[in-house]
């Protein structure tokens, strides 16, 4: 019996996939969003004041993609890195209301930049996604594919080339959870070692003096 409880336990343990179905956006549940640098602010003579909107620094995380190849910096977080308007990096930073496990991200941003999202690991910063550059115009949305699993509460994101001005109008982070099938399996698996813990009864022992 000791023998069989411990198989169904670990047969409900291995039905829980390495990578899980991501399944809910949990960067919306934030507290506190912080910016460090000139944002909403163009260099002298940039082509772009026509179309643009205020800088927001909560679209990212608003939950709504905007429609493809929309203008930059038209309602999106958005800023210029030109030495005349920004001496340093531009840095965005969210604080979610607690941890999630994360395993797929989804990034809307400036087709021809590439930038960083990073996960406050406890102690440093470490890569989450690397956001390519791609083609078309606008804002475009990448998708990271499954990566591996991530848990945090913080996450940071920052240009890392291109021409200098730069925007993002969505980041969403899917939260990892098994599927159906999987919590199916969970179900059995663990009812199967509450049934031999219900059939090991404690054994009472007379003793006659």
């Amino acid at each position: 019996m000791k023998r069989f409880t411990m198989l169904a336990c670990a047969a409900a343990a291995s039905a829980v996939p390495q990578s899980a179905t991501a399944a809910t956006n949990i960067m919306t549940n934030w507290t506190i969003i912080t910016a460090v640098g000139v944002i909403g602010t163009l260099r002298a003579g940039s082509p772009w004041g026509p179309g643009s909107t205020p800088v927001s620094l909560s679209a990212p995380v608003n939950g709504i993609f905007e429609p493809a190849a929309q203008q930059w910096n038209n309602n999106s977080f958005w800023w210029d890195e030109d030495p005349s308007v920004n001496q340093s990096p531009v840095t965005w930073t969210i604080q979610l209301d607690q941890a999630y496990t994360v395993d797929r991200f989804l990034i809307q941003a400036d087709d021809n930049d590439s930038y960083l999202l990073e996960y406050w690991d406890g102690a440093v910063w470490q890569s989450a996604f690397a956001v390519p550059i791609v083609g078309g115009f606008g804002l475009q949305t990448r998708d990271s594919g499954t990566v591996g699993l991530i848990t945090t509460d913080r996450y940071r994101f920052t240009a890392t080339g291109g021409d200098n001005y730069y925007s993002v109008s969505e980041i969403q982070a899917f939260q990892a959870v098994p599927e159906p099938g999987v919590w199916a399996m969970l179900i059995i698996g663990f009812g199967l070692v509450g049934h031999v813990l219900r059939r090991r009864r404690p054994t009472v022992r007379l003793q006659f003096v």
